[in-house]
């Protein structure tokens, strides 16, 4: 599997729209779920310094479709 050192903005927002472990703290901190911007792995709880345990899994499974 690649390792994706440094996603592009693109990549991120993509994957967030599609994870299934996506969380936005935005959302939480406002306690509202339909919150209707853009979504990007950046604003992701799970999202940790550029890091996520299943970003590169996602991206890939995209990029194979």
């Amino acid at each position: 599997m690649a390792d994706i050192k440094n996603p592009s903005n693109e990549q991120k927002r993509y994957v967030a729209a599609v994870c299934p472990e996506f969380e936005s703290y935005v959302a939480l901190a406002m306690r509202d779920s339909s919150v209707e911007n853009e979504v990007s792995c950046d604003e992701c709880i799970h999202w940790d310094d550029g890091r996520c345990d299943i970003f590169d899994d996602i991206l890939t499974s995209i990029d194979q479709t």
